[in-house]
C-alpha cells in the first residue's frame, strides 16, 4: 500500500525566493506593519505546530519520499535549493532537511515550465510601474491563476503517481489553495494534516 501525508502549508516570505522582499513590501503597504508582523507570529507559530506533529507521525524516514509545492527538481540541485531556502529562514525547507538528515529523500515534484510562467505573471504585478499597468497585470494574473493552478495540481500528482513505490510513504508539503488529493491514484492511501 502506497501512502501519502498530505500537508497544507502557509508559505513565508523565504519560500518565494527572489519574489520574496517584493512581496512582504507590497503586503505591509497593503495591511501596515503591525498587522504583518502580528501575521509572521502567528505563521512561525503555524510552523512550529506543524513541525511536532510531523515528527509526531513517527515516519519510516528510510522509506519517505517528500513532495514539494514549488520544488522542480530532486538529487543534487534539488537539495541544494533546500539548503539555500532553509539558510533564508524557510521554516518548511528546515524540516525538509531534517526529514532528509533522518534518512528523507526528495524528489522533483512541479512543472518547471509552470513555475516559471507563474513567476512571471507576479513580476509582472511588483515591478515598478504605472497604477494602470499594475492593474492589467492583476487581471491578467486573475485569468491565468486557476488554469495554472489546475495545471499544476495534475503534474504534482502524476510525479506522485509515478514516483511513489509501495511500502513508501510520501509526504507533501502543499499551499493550501492546491487540490491535488482528487488527481491521485486511488491506492495511494491519503493522510490528511489538516492545522486550524
Amino acid at each position: 500500500m502506497r501512502k501519502l501525508v498530505y500537508v497544507r502549508i502557509v508559505h513565508t516570505s523565504a519560500d518565494m525566493g527572489s519574489l520574496g522582499e517584493e512581496l512582504i513590501q507590497e503586503t505591509i503597504s497593503k495591511i501596515g506593519r503591525e498587522k504583518w508582523e502580528e501575521n509572521k507570529r502567528l505563521i512561525e507559530k503555524f510552523w512550529e505546530e506543524l513541525e511536532k506533529e510531523i515528527f509526531q507521525l513517527n515516519l519510516d524516514l528510510e522509506h519517505t519520499i517528500i513532495y514539494q509545492d514549488g520544488l522542480p527538481c530532486g538529487g543534487e540541485i534539488g537539495m541544494k535549493i533546500v539548503h539555500n531556502t532553509a539558510d533564508l529562514g524557510s521554516k518548511n525547507y528546515q524540516i525538509i532537511e531534517k526529514m532528509v538528515a533522518k534518512g528523507a529523500k526528495i524528489t522533483a515534484t512541479e512543472n518547471p515550465e509552470l513555475l516559471i510562467e507563474e513567476r512571471n505573471l507576479l513580476l509582472e504585478i511588483l515591478k515598478d510601474s504605472s497604477t494602470k499597468e499594475k492593474e492589467e497585470a492583476k487581471m491578467k494574473y486573475i485569468a491565468k491563476k486557476e488554469f495554472l493552478l489546475e495545471q499544476r495540481d495534475a503534474y504534482i500528482a502524476s510525479r506522485i503517481n509515478k514516483t511513489l513505490d509501495n511500502e513508501q510513504t510520501g509526504i507533501l508539503f502543499i499551499g493550501a489553495e492546491h487540490n491535488v488529493i482528487s488527481k491521485l491514484d486511488d491506492d495511494i492511501e491519503v493522510l490528511d494534516l489538516v492545522k486550524h
